[in-house]
């Protein structure tokens, strides 16, 4: 069987690294809070002291940290820890479930390529750390076919949908598309409950009228509470949150500038409506 490694146990990194030891993987994983490490090892887990010690004990390595410059760090060397790629043995291949940019899979592919090492991005939307826990989340991933091939019974273990988009990137920016569609109709469900309070209609109210009536509504009008509810209990808080969103916007920023991409909306939202969300939150 597949030795299987996780790095980040974070919201979403701790139910799918759970899923994977019900799965039956035998799995050694690495956080910097002692927390999800126990309970992790109770569940039957092993813990690594650094990420070239999770490589040395894994066939194929999760990454689910949270910025760019994390998941390069786990990869390269840092200090003492001679990193991720020089832990793996030759045929390994690293997963990154991070959103992160093109550039940046094509950085750590070259490092990673010199020792024989392949590099899968695994993007995932689905429903946030409740489809992470109960193994429902949706993949999207770029990268070589059959390193895909190779992932795909520990990929099923964590997803309901899985999908492979096509080169290495391509499902980070299939993940890049799916949250800046997210995100913009986040900020517009806030608006329009701003609005409804301002003229003194409940937000309960309005969405009652939204998603019964269909036109208009939306995931986000018909989920409201349980982003509320994620905002409250995200580990990072009510700042995390906007901090994901407004990372997520940047990087389709850099999509569209890559591609020359003309994208009007988003320029509008990363200069207006951005400062609105760190001056408040994500859903007030």
């Amino acid at each position: 069987m597949l030795k299987l490694g996780f790095i980040g146990l974070g919201n979403m990194g701790e139910g799918m690294a759970h899923n994977l030891v019900r799965a039956g993987f035998p799995l050694t994983v690495r956080d910097l809070r002692p927390e999800p490490i126990a309970r992790l090892e109770a569940a039957g887990a092993v813990s690594a002291g650094s990420n070239f010690d999770v490589g040395r004990a894994s066939d194929i390595v999760c990454i689910a940290v949270f910025t760019e410059e994390q998941v390069r760090q786990t990869c390269l060397p840092q200090g003492d820890d001679a990193g991720l790629i020089a832990g793996l043995s030759k045929g390994g291949i690293i997963a990154i479930h991070s959103t992160v940019s093109s550039s940046l899979s094509r950085e750590l592919t070259q490092h990673a390529a010199a020792r024989g090492i392949q590099i899968l991005d695994a993007a995932m939307t689905g429903g946030g750390e409740v489809a992470a826990r109960e193994g429902k989340l949706t993949f999207f991933v770029g990268g070589d076919a059959a390193a895909f091939e190779r992932c795909t019974p520990a990929f099923k273990a964590m997803t309901q949908n899985l999908f492979h988009v096509g080169s290495l990137g391509a499902g980070a920016a299939a993940k890049i598309m799916s949250n800046f569609l997210a995100i913009s109709n986040t900020i517009i469900v806030r608006e329009a409950l701003r609005l409804a309070r301002g003229f003194g209609i409940p937000e309960e109210t309005l969405l009652d009228i939204v998603n019964s009536g269909g036109v208009g509504s939306s995931w986000v009008s018909n989920n409201w509470q349980r982003i509320r509810d994620q905002e409250a209990n995200y580990t990072t808080g009510k700042a995390g949150m906007v901090a994901m969103a407004s990372k997520d916007l940047y990087l389709a920023q850099a999509l569209a500038q890559e591609t020359h991409t003309p994208m009007p909306v988003l320029s509008f939202l990363v200069e207006k409506a951005l400062p609105d969300l760190s001056a408040n939150s994500l859903t007030s």
